[in-house]
């Protein structure tokens, strides 16, 4: 690395630094006092930053709680797009959460705060309506890249299975988050579970190279 890519990276290390500082103090003070009860300036104040820095990452304090979900989402993505082509979509899909709920570092880091995000949800009728609302775009995109996998024409199919697959997943998290032994083997299984009933019917065939 060349000396002028150097302050590049430490800069972006240190946004992503404080961007997850200030959803860990969002989530720890919404837990401790409400989402109600908590204000966007007790989130800054907790990170020790001023709130046009907050302002900077996030636009609302749905945003803050949110923002784990999509990132989890673009991870999920790439991760599909890097299964070989020859899977069907169903196949693919299980092999990247096979992957994720198997990465000690993945599951010690990025399940705890999908849990915590989900407990939050059941809490807040209006923060779930938002969460709803990302979910639309999120299905939208999965569609998209499942429709990539399986070529031209599965269009309608691709939307179905995506449609299918974030409902079958999103019972699989609830299910496991409100469990008191929630534990990483027992999301994987559930996981699991929920996709292999997909393969029964309403996979989409591999792309034949």
């Amino acid at each position: 690395m060349s000396s002028g890519e150097a302050p590049t990276g430490l800069r972006e290390r240190k946004k992503a630094g404080t961007r997850r500082a200030l959803i860990e103090a969002a989530l720890t003070l919404f837990e401790r006092h409400g989402f109600e009860g908590t204000t966007v300036q007790q989130i800054a104040d907790e990170v020790e930053v001023a709130r046009r820095t907050f302002n900077r990452y996030f636009t609302s304090k749905e945003d803050v709680v949110l923002a784990h979900e999509d990132q989890v989402m673009e991870d999920l993505l790439a991760a599909i797009d890097g299964r070989p082509r020859s899977e069907s979509p169903v196949t693919a899909l299980r092999a990247v959460f096979h992957a994720f709920l198997t990465d000690p570092a993945w599951c010690q880091n990025e399940l705890p705060r999908m849990q915590r995000v989900q407990l939050l949800l059941d809490d807040n009728p209006a923060l779930m309506g938002e969460n709803m609302r990302r979910f639309a775009l999120r299905e939208e995109l999965l569609a998209r890249h499942l429709a990539e996998r399986a070529g031209a024409g599965h269009g309608f199919h691709a939307r179905l299975l995506a449609s299918t697959a974030f409902a079958a997943l999103r019972i699989a998290f609830v299910e496991w988050a409100r469990r008191p032994d929630a534990d990483p083997g027992s999301c994987a299984r559930l996981v699991d579970e929920a996709l292999q009933r997909l393969d029964l019917g309403l996979d989409l065939p591999p792309l034949m190279e």
